[in-house]
């Protein structure tokens, strides 16, 4: 009885092990020259629409038009789920402040946004039309323009 014991318990260890080490989490890289990010995975959605990550923005490829894919690939559920979260506030580039340092961007209502990422985002973007929907201080930041999603941005952790 003991020794199926150890065998059970060994076979949960590798087993949680395994997920854990396949569920091994992005951390954004330091932009490029230009201050684009660098891409670290591909997220593939329902609608057939393809996003980019590097872990602290998301946005849709053919909008980023990156030279080439990157080779990871994860799920788009998540992604999907902060698209359709509720949103309490909202805004667009030109209600963003800076900040004194110039790393940070805040909104309306006190949310703080990486610099580099909306700097980029200006540059893609279309500029009237863009709208950053929040729903809390931490809560992901949708990016949308005539209705339809682009992207998401992660808050800066203050």
């Amino acid at each position: 009885m003991r020794h199926v014991t150890t065998v059970a318990t060994v076979a949960v260890a590798v087993m949680i092990t395994q997920v854990l080490l396949a569920q091994n989490r992005m951390t954004p890289a330091v932009p490029g020259t230009r201050g684009d990010p660098i891409w670290q995975a591909v997220v593939r959605i329902s609608d057939n629409r393809t996003f980019l990550t590097d872990g602290g923005l998301a946005i849709d490829a053919a909008l980023a038009k990156p030279p080439r894919l990157p080779e990871r690939e994860v799920p788009g559920k998540v992604l999907e789920t902060y698209f359709s979260a509720a949103h309490s506030a909202e805004c667009t580039f030109a209600d963003l402040k800076a900040t004194a340092s110039g790393k940070t961007y805040t909104t309306p209502t006190g949310i703080p946004l990486n610099a580099t990422y909306i700097d980029y985002l200006r540059r893609i973007l279309p500029r009237g039309q863009v709208r950053l929907q929040m729903s809390g201080d931490m809560q992901p930041v949708v990016i949308v323009a005539d209705g339809k999603v682009l992207g998401v941005l992660m808050p800066v952790k203050q």
